[in-house]
This record gives structure tokens, sequence and C-alpha cells, in this order.
């Protein structure tokens, strides 16, 4: 592993019991004149909306590149710290096909999705984490909160979003994994994506879950439930022992592959192959885990 990107237990990061704004400065590699001015962060950002696949649109809420570099250092720093074996994304090294096989061999798969996860995660949440579980002091949490916020939530196109979402409810999904070891299922987590798998997961179980996510603010939606039968987690197909590439994308790559045949245009063709490599990446992605597992 390289130099400065080793993992670390919380109590041995930078920033924690970090005490003076000064400090901060220097570990975010900005003067202190700068770090002060990213406090205004809602003036830092422009808004846009995307279109959605299934229709409508996606308020993205985009920093500017000053204080977008600024996140993207804590969102490392906050990186290097060791991750649950049940947090899938953001962690480096793990993907969402390592989260869908974490559910094979396993007769029931339920999925729930937290609904706006970067909305509903709120200015105090993240305070309350560099506050209580970085016990950092009281006005470099808030600082850092200002820093990592936009309009009292997680701004949904910040690189610190994705790991800060999850910190800031910590508690939260500490106490899910407890709940589900103690039922001896298993539990996973890719960004707002939950998954529970077991030979029995029963509704009381799901239950005692949805309650603590809704004690935090939180709230879910998209419940699945697959009894016997293969089951879509995080965009793989779960079978009993083996992970396989959903038809749709099977399809998508058999078309991606007409068209190019079919193209006489080089730009066009270039842009086609390249999504096509794209595609090709993911399936073979799947076959290498299936190999991987049959060692």
């Amino acid at each position: 592993m390289k130099k400065g990107s080793r993992s670390y237990a919380l109590n041995q990061s930078p920033l924690y019991k970090l005490r003076t704004k000064r400090k901060l400065a220097g570990l975010l590699r900005v003067n202190f004149t700068e770090l002060r001015a990213l406090r205004k962060a809602d003036s830092l950002y422009r808004e846009t909306d995307i279109p959605k696949k299934n229709g409508g649109t996606r308020r993205i809420e985009n920093p500017r590149r000053n204080l977008k570099i600024v996140q993207a250092r804590v969102a490392r720093l906050l990186g290097r710290i060791e991750p649950p074996d049940y947090l899938f994304c953001p962690v480096k090294g793990r993907s969402y096909v390592d989260n869908a096989a974490c559910h094979l061999g396993h007769r029931v798969i339920r999925t729930l999705d937290v609904k706006q996860y970067f909305p509903n995660t709120t200015r105090n949440r993240v305070y309350q984490f560099f506050l209580q579980a970085m016990k950092c002091s009281p006005d470099v949490a808030s600082l850092m909160a200002d820093i990592a916020t936009y309009k009292g939530h997680l701004p949904t196109g910040s690189p610190l979003s994705p790991i800060l979402a999850y910190f800031s409810h910590l508690d939260v999904w500490q106490q899910v994994d407890r709940i589900v070891k103690e039922s001896g299922a298993a539990n996973s987590l890719y960004i707002d994506d939950l998954t529970i798998s077991g030979d029995r997961v029963p509704d009381r179980l799901m239950w005692q879950i949805k309650k603590t996510i809704h004690r935090s603010g939180l709230r879910y939606h998209k419940e699945k439930v697959f009894r016997d039968r293969p089951a879509e987690v995080t965009g793989v197909i779960v079978r009993s022992d083996m992970l396989v590439a959903p038809n749709r994308q099977l399809l998508k790559r058999f078309r991606s592959e007409k068209a190019v045949r079919r193209s006489n245009n080089e730009h066009e063709k270039k842009a086609l192959e390249t999504q096509l490599t794209g595609l090709s990446g993911q399936i073979n992605q799947i076959s290498r885990a299936n190999a991987a597992r049959a060692k």
C-alpha cells in the first residue's frame, strides 16, 4: 500500500480531537483566510437539473472548484478510516459486485433504499458527528459542518457527501448491524441501498430495522423481498450460488455491439465503442467474481 494511503481506526484519524481551526486549515492545505471564506458555502454552489432514467429530473448541487477540492480532501481523510465489513460504498477496493456477492447462498434477500439520503442528512447530524464521534472542538465541528453542507443538508454533487452521509449516521448503521447479526442474518450497505439476507429474514427483524432508520430522521422506500428466487442487489442478479448480469445489461451490450458494426461515422463509432467497453467491463467484473469464488 502506498505511503499515506494506510487505513486506521477512527480515533487515529488526523481529524480526531482536532481543537483549532488553524490546525484544520493546515490539514486541508489552505490558509486560514481561505478556510473561513468556505463557510459561506451557500454562495459556492451551482444548481442544475438532470434527467432521470425513468422520467423526471434530479437536482444536482455542485460545489465550485475551490470548495470541491477541500471537500475531496476531507473525503480522503474519512475514507482512510477502517470500514466495517458491511460497508461497501464508498470504500476503496470494494465494489457493487462485492456487495451483491456477500448475499450468495441465502434463501431470503430483502432490500431497502434510504429515501433522499443526502438531502435528509442534516447539518446538525454532520456537526454532531464531528463533535461527538470525532471529538473535535465545537468551533471546528461547526466549521466542518458548514464546509460539508449546503442549505442545511449534504449536497448531491459533493465528493464528500457519500462518505459523510455514512459517518453522520454511524450510530444508525451500527445499530442496524447489531440487530441483523443478533438475528443470524447478513447485511450490507452501498451508499443508500441496504440489503439483508439469510435463511430467514422475518418481518419482525425488518420492522426493527425500519424503526431504527425512522428514529434517526431518515426515511426508507422501495422495499423488495426475494424468497427462493434470484434477487437483484445493486444491479447484479444474485442466484443461489452465482452472480449474473441483468438481462437488460446483456441486451444493451448486444445492441451496442450491433450499433458499432453498423456505424459509418467515425466520431459516433468511437463513442459507441467507449460505451461498449464500459458495458463489457461491468459484465466481465461479474464473471471474474464468480471465477474467484470457484477457486
